[in-house]
């Protein structure tokens, strides 16, 4: 079986049941590259209903950008198994919703389904719930949430103005908390350890911050490269503070470093000519001779931040 061309993950709710509702879908690549996410608050509603207009936004959208194939992971199992066939439609105010879903999986040519758990639908369930937070008009959020969402997974709650949810700020505070102690990127288990979320959490979240340039990951990996201006492995830009030694990105990142750890010194080469190069704070003034030449407009770092 060929790969799907986008994956939709796709999470609806009420705080009622019926009660204010929304919905919340994330597009994915097969990769994990994130291509777009969006939620809507839909007024008041069922959980059911929820998660059908979110499938339904998953499908327009797969439509209207041309996809011929996608993948729908939802944590709903009636939705799953009725749109596979396997439970019938009874409830009437479902039918049309149903019946508007499988013609436009007609229409785009082929949509396969699976039922996944909330920790594997972490974002689309902070879309959602973003989007109940929305539809209940005053900004509170309840502790109801959905009606069966678990303690653990309301701390992917998030204002649709915070690009952020509450398990992603945790994480990057983690992150960047250990690289200024230790010099280095924490592991998988020491995040896990420090945030108190699952694995599975984790890793989510840091795909959802390196979508956001929060940090960069390994190719292919879950392994943190660069928190800016931290770099995770050995660049020419070694900087010393005290007895801990850091790494930078760049000569612009060392200054960086600098003025987060407190006075040091940095020493590198040119890259041009190799002169032996020294930059150094001390009581929050910088030393040294040279110029930082930035051969990448700032617009077009992201385009390929390694190089850059």
């Amino acid at each position: 079986m060929s790969a799907p061309e986008v994956i939709a993950y796709i999470d609806g709710g009420a705080r009622g049941n019926p009660g204010p509702a929304g919905f919340g879908v994330r597009i994915e690549r097969p990769d994990g590259t994130l291509v777009e996410e969006f939620a809507e608050s839909i007024g008041t509603a069922t959980n059911n209903v929820a998660e059908y207009r979110g499938l339904l936004a998953a499908l327009d959208w797969a439509r209207a950008h041309g996809q011929r194939s996608v993948h729908v992971r939802s944590d709903s199992l009636l939705l799953v198994q009725q749109m596979l066939g396997r439970f019938k439609v009874k409830n009437e105010g479902l039918q049309p919703l149903h019946a508007r879903a499988r013609a436009l999986a007609e229409e785009i040519g082929r949509v396969t389904f699976e039922h996944v758990g909330r920790s594997l639908n972490a974002h689309a369930d902070r879309l959602a719930n973003a989007a109940m937070d929305e539809a209940q008009g005053d900004g509170r959020k309840s502790d109801g949430r959905k009606s069966d969402t678990r303690k653990a997974e309301s701390q992917n709650a998030v204002s649709l103005k915070d690009p952020f949810s509450t398990l992603e700020r945790a994480v990057r505070t983690v992150v960047f908390g250990h690289f200024a102690r230790t010099g280095r990127a924490p592991s998988l288990a020491e995040l896990c350890a420090a945030s108190g979320a699952r694995e599975l959490e984790v890793i989510g979240a840091l795909h959802r911050l390196a979508d956001l340039h929060a940090l960069v990951l390994a190719p292919a990996s879950t392994h943190i490269w660069m928190a800016h201006p931290f770099s995770a492995v050995s660049t020419p830009f070694r900087v010393a503070v005290n007895e801990r030694i850091y790494y930078a990105n760049c000569a612009w990142d060392v200054l960086g470093i600098l003025s987060l750890v407190g006075d040091g010194t940095c020493t590198a080469e040119c890259a041009d000519c190799g002169q032996a190069i020294t930059i150094s704070v001390r009581d929050g003034s910088v030393h040294g001779d040279g110029v930082v030449h930035f051969a990448v407009p700032p617009r077009r770092f992201w385009d390929n931040v390694a190089f850059t």
